[in-house]
């Protein structure tokens, strides 16, 4: 019997390891798909001609060089602000226990834009500490949305329905700031509305490094915490028996989600649904929730991210925004979502 026993296990890994290669090949893939795209119209010899200059080192003075490198630096961004929203995604989910849970319920970036607001209503420019104030803008005004939060974790304490209707409470007050903000200057609506529609747009090396930066805090903390969180995801009661600090557990479950959302929409606006997508795409190649999982979650993170932005960037000579194209597909999901939970209770 003892050499039966670790055969599933095997399986097990197997089939993980299957899982991770394959959604990465699908990535690969899609952004492969992705180089040749774009409003440019370069022809594909066009776009093999850019790939072939990069690689061999010559300098980046031709069109085609340029333009490719363009498109790879978006293509970067998508992956890691997939990445980061589907982590994000899987943690808040995680912390309410609830699979329609959103990072940007909690007014993240509502905050994010309140903060573009300001800056287009001072007119203010330049850099702060080398990065873009309107990279810098959105990414404070996330943070500081967090401090909000945590001041109100403290507050309620375990209620997890109180502290997601503060979050949304919250997140309709700070649309409520940003409309006046608008209403008394309608000539920054225009500022306001490109940030937030922006998507992978304005794709640079200081945005995918802030989000980088994130991710970088992030995963091994995460990975960390797998043992404790795999006991909360059981019950308090639970978790509790075993020693796990249940506070503290779900504190950083909400902190390590919120710097997330905050990185990601402060290098690409506002970006929907693909933290809410990619935990329930992931459901349906593995059951375990493990470091694997959590690898796979941000795999499906990137891939709805850049594929979303392939379709935005293919179905019409003037962009989609991104947050259009994935609205379109995750509202859908979402009422099918809100149906199918109504029905398990």
């Amino acid at each position: 019997m003892s050499s039966v026993l670790p055969v599933p296990d095997a399986e097990v890994r197997r089939h993980d390891a299957a899982v991770l290669v394959g959604t990465a090949a699908v990535l690969l893939v899609v952004t492969g798909i992705s180089v040749f795209f774009g409003s440019a119209g370069l022809a594909p010899s066009e776009v093999l001609h850019g790939l072939r200059l990069m690689i061999g080192g010559a300098p980046m003075g031709t069109p085609e060089a340029q333009i490719v490198m363009l498109r790879l630096v978006r293509i970067g961004l998508g992956v890691l602000v997939g990445a980061s929203l589907g982590l994000s995604g899987f943690l808040l989910q995680t912390a309410f226990r609830n699979p329609l849970a959103d990072s940007y319920l909690l007014g993240v970036s509502g905050g994010a834009q309140l903060a573009v607001t300001l800056v287009a209503l001072l007119g203010l420019a330049g850099t702060v500490a080398s990065v873009p104030v309107m990279i810098a803008a959105p990414l404070t005004g996330a943070l500081l949305v967090l401090g909000m939060l945590l001041v109100i974790s403290r507050r309620i304490g375990h209620d997890l329905l109180a502290f997601l209707l503060s979050g949304l409470a919250l997140s309709y007050m700070l649309n409520a700031l940003y409309s006046i903000l608008v209403s008394t200057r309608p000539d920054i609506l225009s500022s306001t509305i490109f940030w937030s529609w922006m998507g992978l747009n304005r794709a640079s090396g200081t945005g995918m490094a802030v989000v980088a930066a994130g991710l970088i805090v992030a995963v091994p903390a995460v990975m960390s915490l797998m043992r404790p969180l795999r006991s909360y995801l059981v019950g308090d009661d639970f978790a509790q028996n075993l020693g796990v600090n249940v506070r503290t557990t779900r504190i950083s479950l909400l902190f390590i989600s919120v710097i997330l959302a905050a990185t990601s929409v402060a290098a690409s606006g506002v970006v929907g649904f693909a933290g809410l997508f990619s935990p329930h795409l992931a459901r349906l190649l593995t059951r375990r929730t493990d470091r694997t999982f959590v690898v796979l979650t941000m795999l499906m993170g990137a891939t709805v991210v850049v594929v979303g932005d392939l379709i935005a960037r293919s179905v019409s000579v003037s962009e989609v925004p991104l947050n259009t194209v994935l609205s379109l597909f995750g509202a859908p999901y979402l009422i099918w979502l809100s149906i199918k939970s109504r029905r398990v209770m």
